[in-house]
């Protein structure tokens, strides 16, 4: 079964950008494609800290991570930049731990300012830990993703970015059947 990661590099199960997190997932799932969360805060701060990869739990989620045939990070934007969470885990990955894996990031910002964010500080990580196929990121501001108690609400222009990434990585993993092409024929 196809198998795709979810990275989350927010500093907490409250903060909005686990909405865009809960309806990627649930695309995914609608796709009939096995996920798995890390929230990356979660971790243990002291073997991320002080980059103790022998430590038990980080261990086991690198391994989810390199057994993936996707990987989605997802990510709040600070001062036009990536969370220092997300970063903290990201180097302790093997170097080219994303290679041969469909990857797509997901951003979350205050303002349409930061909207660069992902391209010009989060994809050249992706691609020095080995991706190659990297998806179009979609970013989005902080008012379209609203807190209802204890769940989101994602905007529509949001969800639609979303559901296309998603099929564009179902497809190139392979999982959506390829419509048969057609042959070229001899005329005569």
């Amino acid at each position: 079964m196809t198998k795709v990661t979810l990275i989350a590099g927010a500093n907490s199960l409250t903060s909005r950008l686990n909405g865009l997190v809960e309806y990627t997932q649930q695309v995914l799932m609608d796709h009939q494609i096995q996920t798995q969360v890390i929230q990356v805060h979660m971790l243990p701060a002291e073997s991320l800290l002080t980059a103790d990869v022998s430590d038990q739990r980080l261990q086991a989620v690198t391994d989810q991570v390199l057994s993936s045939d996707g990987v989605i990070v997802f990510t709040p934007i600070y001062q036009g930049s990536f969370s220092g969470i997300l970063k903290t885990y990201l180097d302790l990955l093997p170097q080219k731990a994303l290679a041969d894996k469909v990857v797509y990031a997901l951003g979350l910002g205050g303002s349409k300012h930061h909207l660069l964010a992902l391209q010009y500080a989060l994809e050249p990580v992706l691609k020095e830990l080995g991706t190659e196929e990297l998806l179009q990121s979609t970013f989005a501001t902080q008012d379209q993703v609203i807190k209802n108690g204890s769940s989101f609400i994602v905007e529509d222009s949001v969800k639609q970015r979303i559901d296309a990434q998603i099929a564009q990585l179902s497809r190139r993993l392979g999982h959506v059947e390829i419509k048969e092409v057609a042959r070229w024929e001899k005329i005569v």
